[in-house]
């Protein structure tokens, strides 16, 4: 039998229909492993892909929390690796058996953004495991045109971290970023980690973290960092720049105080990256010294589909570790449990993957 149709373990109901194992959000704190979950079916266009690793995103877990961000009533996640096990007729260039990971992102094509190569502000936009069942379960259907080949030197449980090494990334080049300025990233954790890397293959002069869990400082050191501070400590980068403040700051966690104290330290005329999400109301301080310093702040969205080819690239070429980023692999029946726990608890978590 070929070997790409023995991954497939179909499962049968009376009525002969194909179900599969996936996890389904139904709501805030909601979250059910099912194994009579309909197996998608594949258009002319796409490729069905056996899963085998899917990450946990921050947006799942603050999904899980609140209830916002992903629909309620799909499967999640939308970070993942996998094989080929069926394609389309008009799939060309890709066989059984090929590992991939795939852009979730699902934009229109038609809009004025999508016509100016801003596809990540799609007026319909909308993405696998976001708006559309995703792939934490045995199988997702992909546009082979969303499809990235992984070469034989980055694993499977690797290739589920493209995704998230794709935010950061485009999150350094939306910023206008250049060789040999300052920088301060605020938060430590997976996106914080890869901005990090990022910043340090682009050649930053000075890589400055704040980050108060001892484990995600350690990282931060261990990936470029040039010093890392806790966060109540902020005031000792300005110090390190001789009082002029860094030239670019990538905030990845979004919460008030971390915005606020970014307009106080950011150099005058420097730039602010917001990537971390906050879904609440909160008053915010300080726009006078943003205007009186001349400071950019700037929100950033996603990625565009060539950031994924740019992203493997950087890994292939030994710029990026995206193995040490792996600090958990959890059954996919584990997975209400681990989301309670990310969602309550202060972990030392970095990226964990659930095993389909």
């Amino acid at each position: 039998m070929d070997k790409s149709l023995q991954l497939i373990n179909y499962k049968l109901d009376l009525d002969g229909k194909v179900h599969m194992k996936g996890v389904f959000f139904e709501g805030k704190h909601n979250l059910v492993v099912k194994d009579d979950l309909p197996q998608p079916t594949i258009q002319k266009d796409e490729v069905l892909i056996k899963v085998q690793y899917c990450g946990i995103c921050g947006s799942d877990v603050e999904s899980f929390k609140t209830g916002v961000l992903e629909t309620p009533g799909i499967v999640i996640g939308h970070e993942f690796s996998g094989e080929i096990v069926e394609m389309g007729e008009e799939v060309k260039g890709w066989k059984r058996g090929d590992k991939v990971t795939a852009n979730p992102a699902l934009p229109c094509d038609q809009c004025y953004w999508c016509a100016h190569s801003q596809e990540n502000l799609c007026r319909w936009s909308s993405a696998l495991g976001t708006t559309y069942n995703g792939a934490m379960a045995e199988f997702i259907n992909v546009k082979a045109e969303r499809l990235f080949r992984l070469p034989d030197s980055i694993s499977l449980e690797e290739g589920a971290l493209i995704e998230p090494l794709a935010v950061a990334l485009y999150a350094v080049q939306d910023s206008g970023f250049k060789i040999g300025k300052s920088c301060t990233v605020i938060g430590a954790g997976g996106i914080g980690l890869f901005v990090i890397q990022v910043l340090n293959a682009g050649g930053a002069s000075q890589i400055s973290v704040l980050e108060p869990v001892k484990s995600k400082q350690e990282l931060a050191l261990n990936f470029g960092a040039s010093n890392v501070f806790p966060p109540d400590k902020w005031g000792k980068i300005n110090r390190l720049t001789e009082n002029i403040g860094p030239d670019y700051i990538f905030d990845c966690v979004g919460i008030p105080d971390t915005i606020m104290n970014s307009m106080k330290l950011i150099k005058r005329g420097g730039i602010i990256t917001l990537i971390g999400l906050h879904t609440k109301p909160f008053e915010m301080k300080g726009f006078m010294s943003m205007v009186l310093k001349s400071v950019t702040m700037k929100g950033v969205f996603g990625y565009i589909n060539d950031t994924f080819s740019t992203a493997l690239n950087l890994v292939k070429n030994g710029h990026i570790d995206l193995k040490t980023m792996i600090t958990r692999i959890v059954p996919l029946d584990g997975t209400p449990e681990l989301f309670e726990e990310l969602a309550e608890k202060t972990h030392q978590d970095i990226k964990v993957l659930i095993k389909i």
